[in-house]
């Protein structure tokens, strides 16, 4: 089902999701963060979507026990979260992807 942009949207008592039309770098945010799923095309594709500024903004903004998850596993991408302050881990993947990183904010 198709969401209106800019209107939350419940989808349980616990969780609901809000669609935004801007760029990562222009988004300002207001609530603080329980869960970021990272599901940007990989660093050769959109290297834009994987700067370090981007990660540090997520952390800050994110809620002690946050959770960052992303499907790519690359060594610098890994390394640049845990250099902002998420405590990594590797995971292994879904089907067709062998593994996937996790980051927890403490």
């Amino acid at each position: 089902m198709a969401r209106p942009w800019d209107a939350l949207c419940s989808i349980t008592s616990f969780f609901s999701i809000k669609k935004v039309e801007t760029t990562i770098q222009d988004f300002e945010i207001r609530q603080p963060i329980d869960l970021v799923y990272y599901d940007a095309f990989g660093p050769n594709s959109q290297a834009e979507m994987w700067d370090i500024s981007i990660f540090e903004k997520i952390y800050k903004a994110m809620r002690s026990q946050g959770v960052f998850v992303t499907y790519c596993a690359k060594g610098q991408v890994r390394r640049d979260l845990k250099s902002v302050g998420f405590v990594m881990e590797r995971l292994e993947g879904p089907p067709g992807k062998r593994e996937m990183l996790r980051g927890r904010k403490l």
